[in-house]
This record gives structure tokens, sequence and C-alpha cells, in this order.
């Protein structure tokens, strides 16, 4: 059995059952030629294959034929670091010796080397002695002129040894079979070195060789040392040694494929990972059409295979399957292609953007994939084009098929497909990024929900409301709401109301983190069969919430509309609304007792808790409020104005900062208090222009003073009896927050 870390090594097959690619017959073959050649007569066979082809796979294969046959010896030479000639042959020589049972060297040439190794350990000893003992230093001379003369008696010609192994071979009956394989790995010089070698040695009597390597890249060596130099000088010198030259077989396509495919189901068996009927025919389509023609050789399905080995286990569960296969065998087979997307995944995922009247745009993708695909034959890049658009279809319309729009965007991610945007990442990461969630986290989410297991449930979710990440998991659990069991849904709306306060709430352009968090709860509530049951569950939402004026944001979200025809999106009738209210008001007033004015302008949503009070027991009971909370502290009244203030972004900055107070704002302020009565407050206890007031863009000035005057310029024009505007437009006004004072945004049903 395969397990998770258990790789597919460059391991050639030793034997004959392992062969996937037919290669035993070729071997057996060879074998054959080896055998029937003539006593006392030798050959050299060529196996000609590039790297990976399984030039090792068949000489393992030869191997096992011969080694039966009691009268073959074969034995693997290896040239490796051999820097000089001298040593090579001499240990070629002792290889040939050793293969028939036989010795170069005489009984006299062994003593003389034994003794000459005797001398050298003396020597260490007498050296020493020579140090307190003057007449050891005689003693080391004359280790040192017997070693000298040992050496010389030891130092056998090359000649000498080449007739001793000619005649030593003449007389065995032994047939040896010399492999010598990597051929191709040796550098310039140890090959040239080598093939003098082969060349000198090509008549010794009952020897054959088997050279295995690249010929293309052996023949450039040799060339540069050899005849005219270059590729064509070089198999013109190969031809005069290698008698038998024979290109490996050309691994049938189907064989390559099984040999493949068997390598995918070992990694997919691995991670556990099982494939339906379905996605094995959608990845099988999609590597035929584009994988395939590149899968030439063995060495390339396995190392396919142990990519899947490396990738696919940390991301079980958490990425689409027949994806993840294919973009590694994107890695695998096109890696020119693939660090093209890896870099610029963003131009890939996702879908184009189209604007009305506007001129239609090529892909960024397909911009950035044209150099790397131009230096590819017409039909690998169209393989690869079909393999990038099974991938992402954003590029689909580009390469002639049909184009996406958004509203493929939710199927995509809830496939966990590469081109969702917030799952394309994982994919080049071989994990699920920090500000993300696993979707394995977000089942047992569900499942401790599914198990009303509330405070299980808080402990599980904490870690995952804060930063970015809080983000992430509302837009996954939001795609899954519509699924929730009505239990899981009641449990898991009321403890992300507690959470809330650990949900970012910085003002942004764009997102409302706290407000899709109250529009998930309201939606989950929509789970639980209407009635009794659903009111008591946002009952207890409501009185969970924490902060308090997230409260109030889910009870906006939980009525939206007062139209008839769309009443299928409210969570709760007006009059569930109005009884919700009344708890919410409740826990209002608790707070008024410990002195909280119910307003911030750090905290935008946090004036929401005086116009649901306001709705509930009307603008009086609020004012008289207010009033206590200016009348004992008047710093109050800057801060009431500008938390209902906008915020604006300038094209500079990413900082907000406080915007103007407009007309439409002073209707919201009077819904909560007079303006009459707040402009009396402003009179006594501020000091500003309040004579003559100006509507001003005063960038220089306090905010708080800018909002004190226009407060009181709008104020003036209303008692005046004159149509109460801004003066919005008399200057440049930076883009504004929607959402203005936690305000504007409020439903149909909140005015």
């Amino acid at each position: 059995m395969t397990s998770e870390h258990s790789f597919f090594g460059d391991r050639p097959i030793t034997e004959r059952d392992e062969d996937r690619l037919g290669r035993a017959a070729f071997a057996d073959r060879i074998a054959t030629i080896l055998v029937a050649q003539p006593e006392d007569s030798g050959i050299v066979v060529g196996l000609y294959g590039a790297w990976g082809d399984g030039k090792t796979t068949v000489l393992n294969l030869l191997r096992a034929n011969l080694a039966d046959d009691d009268a073959v010896v074969v034995r693997e030479f290896r040239p490796w670091r051999v820097t000089d000639s001298d040593s090579l042959f001499r240990g070629f020589f002792s290889t040939l010796a050793e293969a028939i049972g036989a010795s170069l060297s005489t009984w006299f040439e062994r003593v003389i080397a034994r003794a000459w190794r005797w001398a050298g350990f003396l020597r260490w000893v007498t050296r020493l002695l020579g140090l307190v003992f003057p007449p050891a230093e005689t003693v080391d001379t004359l280790l040192y002129q017997f070693g000298k003369l040992a050496q010389k008696g030891d130092s056998v010609r090359l000649e000498q040894l080449r007739d001793r192994i000619v005649d030593l071979l003449g007389r065995s009956r032994k047939r040896v079979v010399v492999v010598i394989d990597d051929i191709d790995r040796l550098d310039k010089h140890e090959t040239h070195t080598l093939f003098r070698l082969i060349k000198a040695c090509t008549d010794f009597p009952n020897v054959c060789y088997v050279l295995a390597f690249d010929d293309a890249v052996v023949s450039k060596a040799i060339g540069e040392r050899y005849g005219g130099g270059g590729e064509a000088s070089g198999r013109s010198f190969l031809e005069k040694i290698v008698q038998v030259p024979l290109r490996l077989p050309v691994a049938a396509r189907e064989d390559l494929r099984s040999l493949c495919f068997h390598r995918i189901d070992q990694a997919l068996s691995a991670a556990g990972i099982e494939l339906t009927e379905s996605q094995v025919g959608e990845f099988v389509a999609a590597f035929d059409r584009g994988v395939l023609s590149r899968l030439t050789t063995p060495r390339e399905a396995n190392r396919f295979g142990n990519g899947l080995m490396f990738a696919l286990p940390p991301l079980v569960g958490e990425t689409n399957r027949v994806d993840h296969l294919l973009v590694e065998a994107l890695r695998a087979f096109y890696p020119e292609v693939y660090e093209v997307v890896r870099e610029n995944h963003d131009a890939f995922s996702g879908v184009e953007e189209r604007f009305s009247g506007a001129e239609a745009r090529e892909a960024r993708g397909v911009e950035l994939l044209e150099p790397t695909l131009k230096t590819m034959e017409k039909d690998q890049a169209d393989a690869a084009k079909a393999l990038i658009t099974s991938l992402f279809p954003r590029l689909g319309g580009a390469y002639g098929d049909s184009g996406y729009g958004r509203e493929w965007l939710p199927r995509w991610s809830e496939e966990q497909r590469v081109c969702a945007p917030e799952y394309c990442r994982r994919y080049f990461t071989y994990s699920v990024p920090q500000n993300d969630v696993p979707d394995s986290e977000v089942a047992a989410i569900l499942a401790l929900a599914r198990e009303g297991d509330g405070a299980s449930l808080k402990s599980r979710l904490v870690p995952h409301v804060h930063g970015a990440k809080a983000g992430r998991l509302i837009d996954k659990l939001s795609a899954l709401e519509k699924t929730v069991d009505p239990m899981a849904a009641e449990t898991l709306a009321i403890a992300l109301s507690g959470l809330a306060e650990a949900i970012p709430n910085a003002r942004s352009l764009y997102v409302d983190q706290p407000a899709q968090a109250a529009m998930l709860i309201s939606h989950l509530l929509q789970r639980i069969p209407r009635g009794s049951g659903r009111v008591r569950a946002g009952r207890r939402v409501l009185e969970a919430a924490e902060p308090l004026w997230f409260s109030a944001e889910c009870l906006r979200w939980m009525r939206v509309t007062d139209k008839p025809e769309h009443q299928d999106s409210n969570t709760f009738s007006r009059e569930e609304i109005t009884e919700l209210r009344s708890c919410l008001v409740q826990r209002i007033k608790v707070r008024v007792a410990e002195g909280s004015p119910l307003f911030a302008p750090d905290v935008r949503q946090e004036s929401g808790l005086l116009y649901e009070w306001s709705r509930a027991e009307g603008r009086e009971v609020v004012q008289e409020h207010l009033v206590r909370v200016f009348t004992a502290d008047p710093e109050q009244i800057t801060r009431f104005l500008l938390s209902h203030a906008s915020t604006v972004w300038s094209d500079d900055s990413a900082t907000p900062q406080v915007g103007e107070l407009r007309a439409d704002q002073l209707e919201h302020i009077d819904l909560l208090i007079d303006v009459i009565v707040l402009a009396h407050l402003v009179r006594e206890h501020c000091t500003g222009n309040f004579d003559e007031p100006e509507w001003r863009q005063d960038e220089g000035r306090d905010p708080g003073e800018r909002l004190l005057e226009q407060f009181m310029y709008l104020v003036d024009r209303r008692i005046k009896g004159g149509a109460v505007s801004d003066a919005g437009g008399k200057a440049e006004v930076a883009v504004s927050e929607a959402n203005s004072g936690g305000v504007q945004s409020i439903p149909d049903s909140r005015a």
C-alpha cells in the first residue's frame, strides 16, 4: 500500500512482471544477439534514447535474461570521477579479471605491493622516533629507499596488463557482457577517455559491450575532440565503435497513458481521495485533450505522480479534485505555461468585467500567455490552450469558446474550482492561505451547529471571526445558508451574534462586514419555519448580540422591504418586527441607565440604537435622552454630529476622512431630536459663526467646528422657509461612503 509520503523514485524496473511498456521483448532480443556471438569474438551494442526513456530498465531486463546462463557473466563498469586514462584502463582491466575469477598481478607483485604498504606504515613510526633517537633516522632513510624500489616493482605497464587480460580472457570459457550506463552524464573529458578505452578494447576475446546513452548528447561531446567538430563528426566516430546501434523502442501512447493513470491512482489512494465516475470522465477528457501529447517518457509519468503525491494530501477537501489534478499536470507537462499562470493567477481566475458601451478587451491572461505559446509548435500550443481553458473559462471567449459572466462565480466557488478567485491561490501555494478559512473547518462548524452545542460552536468560531478571516467565513457560510438545517441555523445565528465584537468594523468604501454578518444571520433565521419558533430564535439573537449596536444591525436586516411582491425577502412580518424591537429597547434602556449616549463617531452603527428606540417609543423619549446628554456634556453635541457625517476617501489616500453634513442627514437627525432644539443647544454651549453660518468645505478647519457651522447653516435655511439643501455642488467632493453615519442605507421599513 502506498502512503502519502511514498514517492515514485526514478528507479528503473528490475522484474519482467513490472514491465508496462513492452520493453522485455526488446531486451530479450539483445540477449539473443550477445549469446549468439562466435567464440573468442565480441560486439559493441549501443542503446540510444533520451533521458527518462527507459534505457536502464532495458539493461535491468537484459541482466535478468542472462542471469540463468552459466556461460555468461554480466558486469557493470562505472567510469565516474576517474580523472586520468591510466586509472580508467587499470580499473577496466580489473573488472574483466574479476568477472572471470582471475588476477592480473603475479605472486611477486602482490608480495611487493604488501611490502610497500608496510614500509609506508613503518615510516610513520621511524619519523616520530627520529625526533628523540637519532639512529632511527637511518632506519627511516632505508625504509624510504625500499619503498621506492617496491613502488617501482609494482608499476606494471598498461601494455603488460592488456596482454595479461587478453590471455586470461582467451583461456576462459566465460563470455563477459560489460554494461556501461548513463554515459551521457559524463563530462566531456570523461566521455572522450571512456570511448578511447572502448575503442582500444573492442578486440578482446569473449567480451561484449552494451552502452546506454543519449546519442545526440554524446555525439556533440565527442565531436568537439574528433573529426571536424560538431555532432556530425561525433556520430561518425561512434559509427566506428558501435557495431549494433539500437534506438530504444518508442513506448506506445496507450502504454504511457496507462502508466501515468496508474501513478495517478496511487497518488489519489495515498491521499485518501476517490473520484466519482463523472469526475473520472471529466479528468480523462481534459487529460487526453491537453496533456497526452506531451507524455513521451515513463520518467514524465513518474514525475507527474510525485507532484501529485506532494500536492494532494495537504488540500484534501479544500480544492476541486479534477482541477487539482489538471493544475499539477500543467506544472509537470507545461512548466513554462504554469509559471505564467502561477505568477499572475488573478488574471486567469474570475471573469472578464463587461462595461456597457465599452470596447471589447482581450483577457489579460491571453496577453500574458501569448509570448510563451508562440515559442511552441502549433499542436502543442493548441493542447496547452485546451488545458488552460478547461481550468480557466475566463479565457474561453478568446480561444473560441463561449464567454462567462459573473453569474458563474458562485457556482465555481461552491465547486472549489481553480477559476474561483477565492480558491485559486490554494492551488499554487499547496495550502489554505492564512487569511482564508479551510472548507473542512466550515464543515466542522456546521456539524457543531447541528448538534446544538452553542458553547463549543462559539469556541470553534472565535479564531475565524478576526481580521480578514471574518469576511471569508461569512462568505462561505452565506454560500451554504440555504441548505443549513433549521436547528443548526438557529444555533449558528445566535453564536455569530454573540461574537460580533470581534468582526472587523473599520470604515470601508466597499466592505461592511458587520452588515454582511447581520444579513447572514437574518437569512439563517429564514431556515426556521415561520411562526413562534422563528420569532423566539430572533429574540435570542437580539439578546445575545454583542456589542449592542449589532442587535440593531441584525434587526434592520430582518425586514428589508414593505413591497407586497417582495415579502419573501423579509425574515419577519411588520408585527413580528415590532415585537422584536421591544426586546431590543429593553436592552437599550439598560445601556442608557449605565450612562451610554448611544452614539459614537468611530462606530457608525451605534446611532442605529437611537433610531430603533425612536421607532418603538417616539422621538420625544429619544430627544429627552439626548438633551440630558448634551446638557451634561456639551462636547457630546460635536460628537453627535461627527457620528452622522459622511465619510470620504480621496484619490491619493486610503485613510477615510470626516465628510460633510448634508441636507438629507439633517432629516435623519430630525427623527431623533428636533433640529431647532438642537440648534438652541449649539448656540448655548458651542462656539462658532452661528449668526451668519456658511456651508463650506474647508479641509484646514477642525472637522467638529466645520460640522457645527454646516448644521447651523442647514437649520437656518429651514427656519427661513427656504429649500433645505447643502452647497455640495459648489466644490469638487471626494467619493463618499454610501452608508453615511449608519443611517442612509436603512431599508424602506425604517422610514
